[in-house]
């Protein structure tokens, strides 16, 4: 009968350790004690972050690794409790609301930052779009500006002609000059009586209105005549 008990207690010995309790105690292996750290130190900053949301406290909590590098978590953040601890920094008011978020100095400089681009790309985005409307008024009024990349074969032939027009009378202005012995040319000033230069304009797709324009309906009645002379000529640049 006694050595039947003693069977069964043999059978019921366990044959693992089971959860035992740890030791308290320096690990001493470089392997576990790595293994061990990187398993409790985020238990350790997340306990430290729900203290600080329960009890709407400033946590400030800094570790060393064993191969010395450095974990922290701070609430509102390290920075202001450590000037804090140090007497740098005031405390913040008592009187503020633990469910409002609290602002460092470096997040409210960071939002008057943001801010600022705010406003800049604002004003930005007005100027590009005077900048479009005075490039669209100015392509409207000088058409000869507009470029001739979209250009059909017609609408090139007519611009073909203005320019020849254009160069014949140049030519025929400056040999009159020449023949009456003028010393001085007349100069090209913005504002005079005299002929500008065309302004640059913006390269942009031609969207057809340049055909409809006075000019390029002059051409079209004389583009498949023949050359007429200066004082003749279809179109008026002076």
């Amino acid at each position: 009968m006694d050595s039947k008990n003693v069977s069964n207690k043999n059978a019921m010995v366990k044959k693992t350790k089971g959860r035992q309790k740890i030791e308290m105690r320096k690990i001493t292996d470089k392997r576990s004690l790595q293994v061990a750290f990187s398993k409790r130190r985020n238990g350790v900053l997340k306990k430290a972050s729900e203290l600080a949301i329960l009890c709407g406290v400033d946590v400030l909590v800094i570790v060393f690794s064993p191969s010395q590098r450095v974990f922290s978590f701070g609430t509102p953040s390290v920075d202001s409790l450590i000037g804090r601890y140090l007497g740098r920094a005031p405390p913040p008011p008592t009187d503020l609301d633990l469910n409002e978020p609290h602002f460092t100095s470096d997040e409210r400089e960071l939002q008057a930052h943001l801010g600022n681009l705010g406003d800049q790309f604002t004003a930005e985005k007005k100027r590009e779009q005077e900048l479009n409307r005075f490039m669209s008024m100015a392509e409207n009024a000088f058409w000869w500006a507009t470029p001739i990349d979209n250009m059909n074969k017609t609408q090139l032939e007519m611009f073909k002609t203005a320019l020849l027009a254009l160069k014949t009378h140049v030519n025929f202005k400056k040999e009159k000059l020449l023949s009456e012995g003028t010393s001085n040319c007349p100069r090209f000033l913005a504002g005079a009586n005299s002929m500008h230069y065309p302004p640059l304009v913006r390269n942009h797709t031609v969207d057809g209105s340049v055909t409809h324009h006075h000019q390029f309906s002059n051409m079209l009645q004389g583009a498949h005549g023949q050359a007429r002379g200066p004082d003749q000529s279809t179109f008026r640049f002076f």
